[in-house]
């Protein structure tokens, strides 16, 4: 049995502890959780200066894109990455191999206990699959010509039987999937979660609403898409299955969009992606709204080709001034955790093994820029 006691112990689903110790096995599974250190003998105590928190739950990565990273301009808006993407992904399958295996091993460091993570081929799966973190792969679909839907669709499929961690077919986004290829997602889904790029460009909104813009003028099958005079996400929700989806970015999405989705979707839960939105489009989204909404908010890295980090904690430090502490350690790994439908993760909870990490250097309460986290279990 060993007795951990730091300045501040994050639960994730109840107040802080203040000097407070967790009691775990050999294993890190939690045995007991005190309000009081007082309780054990100084003698048996391991003290931490800094905080604990439960493993983090990065529910949104590409690491099939790792080989890309320093590759793409910043700033340069979600078009004009997308367009480049497209150009540049191609590598020998060493390089992408050494940098799958880098990546993996740094959201490990980074005290990253499970990923949720898009893949658009094959690349990935063996990293993933021989990986101290806990997968979920999300097999990405996109084709915006309806004629084309039956051969992705049975790609996917192939995949999907390919891959060995728990998957299931997605989605991209609203502007890169023809209606039949949302209905052929639609009707194979049987209740497994999906997760969709939303509202991660202006460009969207002025796509569904006025049937023009950049985004739109650069899609191959331009000509079959038909505007609605709805948002983007409003355009969509309607074409999803009725399983826990995960809209990712958010970062334009307004007020009236989100509280009409809350309203209407039961198992809506929203990624954020902060440090990727300001290298794509250099802006935020308003968090205020979504905390006020008390909206599921989880935490994703995007992947290196639009970040130069995978960590998790670094995404908290670059939101911190928006949202408190004790909040965003929900959003880290309590709510990531509930989405992925793992109920060991996420907090620290009697019988749980959630992974435990140790954050140093906070000041008053908060992270600061020399705080770095380390997994203790």
């Amino acid at each position: 049995m060993r007795y951990l006691t730091s300045d501040i112990i994050f639960t994730a689903f109840s107040s802080p502890i203040y000097d407070g110790v967790l009691v775990v096995d050999d294993e890190g599974r939690i045995v007991d959780l005190l309000d009081d250190k007082q309780q054990i003998d100084n003698a048996n105590l391991e003290y931490f200066k800094g905080a604990l928190c439960p493993g983090f739950i990065n529910t949104h990565c590409h690491l099939e894109l790792s080989h890309l990273q320093g590759e793409l301009a910043p700033k340069s808006g979600l078009p004009h990455f997308i367009n480049s993407i497209g150009q540049i992904r191609k590598a020998s399958q060493r390089r992408k191999d050494d940098a799958l295996k880098l990546a993996d091993r740094q959201m490990y460091n980074n005290g990253i206990v499970a990923v949720a993570d898009i893949s658009n081929t094959a690349d990935s799966f063996s990293t993933k699959a021989n990986s101290a973190i806990y997968y979920y792969t999300f097999i990405e679909l996109f084709a915006s010509n309806p004629h084309k839907a039956e051969e992705v669709f049975e790609r996917g499929l192939k995949l999907s039987q390919e891959c060995s961690t728990p998957n299931s077919l997605t989605p991209h986004a609203n502007y890169s999937v023809s209606l039949p290829l949302f209905e052929k997602i639609r009707h194979h889904n049987k209740g497994e979660i999906i997760s969709i790029h939303s509202q991660e460009t202006p460009e969207e909104d002025t796509m569904f609403l006025k049937g023009s813009g950049q985004l739109l003028s650069q899609l191959i099958a331009k000509d079959f898409f038909k505007y609605t005079g709805k948002t983007a996400l409003q355009s969509t929700l309607p074409l999803l299955p009725e399983s826990p989806i995960l809209l990712v970015h958010n970062t334009f999405t307004k007020e009236e969009d989100m509280s009409e989705a809350i309203s209407n979707f039961d198992k809506l839960y929203w990624c954020t992606c902060p440090k990727a939105n300001l290298y794509i489009e250099n802006q935020l989204p308003n968090y205020q709204q979504f905390v006020d909404a008390k909206a599921k908010m989880t935490i994703g890295t995007d992947s290196l080709a639009s970040n130069d980090t995978l960590s998790i904690l670094e995404e908290m430090k670059t939101i911190q001034a928006h949202v408190s502490l004790e909040l965003l350690m929900e959003w880290a790994c309590k709510n990531g955790a509930e989405y992925l439908g793992l109920d060991a993760l996420g907090t620290f909870q009697k019988g749980k093994m959630p992974g435990i990490n140790y954050i140093n250097h906070i000041v008053d309460g908060k992270l600061s820029s020399d705080s770095q986290v380390k997994m203790l279990f």
